[in-house]
């Protein structure tokens, strides 16, 4: 279950991108970016907590991701329910248990990646229009 939250989550943010191809919504174009920058600040602020812990106490700081979604689902919720395949189970267990900077660095990337590429389709679309505009005025009227 684990897992198909964490490919919602990425698709999510991989996907929030395309809000740069409506036009009507020029406000919002700028949002995805910004949504990078705080998962990048997230992932920076994840990281110094984890070292001022070393520093301190002599001990990683730094959330793990089983310890996140528990403290956001609950114990024994479905979210966190085991699977049937016990290899399953183990990569679960090992994701589980690294910093959610990692999973934090992966939206940050999928959330960059998605704003460039969405905004290079969102350009390749309006160039289009401007040269079918240009040609259209062009063009001889009968």
């Amino acid at each position: 279950m684990v897992f198909v939250q964490v490919s919602a989550l990425l698709l999510i943010a991989w996907s929030f991108g395309a809000i740069q191809l409506v036009p009507r919504v020029r406000v919002l174009h700028g949002a995805p970016v910004w949504l990078a920058v705080a998962w990048a600040l997230a992932v920076v602020a994840c990281i110094g907590l984890g070292v001022s812990g070393l520093v301190r106490h002599g001990d990683w700081q730094s959330l793990s991701t089983g310890q996140a979604l528990h403290r956001m689902f609950g114990e024994g919720s479905l979210a966190m329910r085991r699977s049937e395949w016990s290899a399953l189970n183990r990569a679960a267990g090992v994701y589980l248990n690294l910093g959610i900077v990692w999973t934090l660095l992966a939206l940050c990337v999928a959330q960059f990646h998605s704003a460039m590429f969405w905004a290079d389709v969102a350009e390749r679309r309006r160039h289009a229009r401007a040269v079918r505009n240009r040609a259209a005025r062009a063009a001889p009227t009968p």
